[in-house]
Formats: structure tokens, C-alpha cells, sequence
């Protein structure tokens, strides 16, 4: 009975390929933590309950990724 429990198989499982070379993707959730730190937002979990403070904060970001395209776009066309 012990051989067939899932813990047990999942236990003793070898992976047979290998994890590729290099540093791993950025998940979804860290590409937002990292815009959350960048506007400077403390305590974003109690700033999230109150619908009147996260919606300025969505708004920073939304201008912050605004700014961050139109730099890029600036960024090119010196480049040519």
C-alpha cells in the first residue's frame, strides 16, 4: 500500500531533464512588486483595502509606465 500513496511516488521521483542556463524568468508578481517599490509604496496590502488610496496608487502607475514608454520612444529616435 505504501508503494502506491502519491507522497511516496512523488518522494522518490527523478526528474529527467535538466533547468535552463541562465537566471529564471521574472514572474508576473515580481514585475509588479517591483513597480509598487518603485513609486514608493509601503504597507501595499493595507493601501489595497481602501478602494479611494489604491486607485491613486493605480494611477501613479499607470503614469509611471507612461513616462517609462515615452523615454524609450526618445531613447530610439536619438539612437537613428
Amino acid at each position: 500500500m505504501a508503494e502506491d500513496n502519491i507522497v511516496q511516488k512523488i518522494k522518490r521521483w527523478k526528474p529527467m531533464s535538466k533547468r535552463p542556463i541562465g537566471r529564471p524568468k521574472k514572474r508576473w508578481e515580481d514585475e509588479v512588486l517591483e513597480d509598487i517599490k518603485s513609486i514608493n509604496i509601503r504597507n501595499w496590502k493595507k493601501v489595497a483595502q481602501n478602494r479611494d488610496s489604491w486607485n491613486k496608487v493605480d494611477e501613479q502607475a499607470r503614469t509611471l509606465y507612461r513616462l517609462q514608454r515615452l523615454m524609450r520612444g526618445r531613447r530610439r529616435r536619438r539612437r537613428r
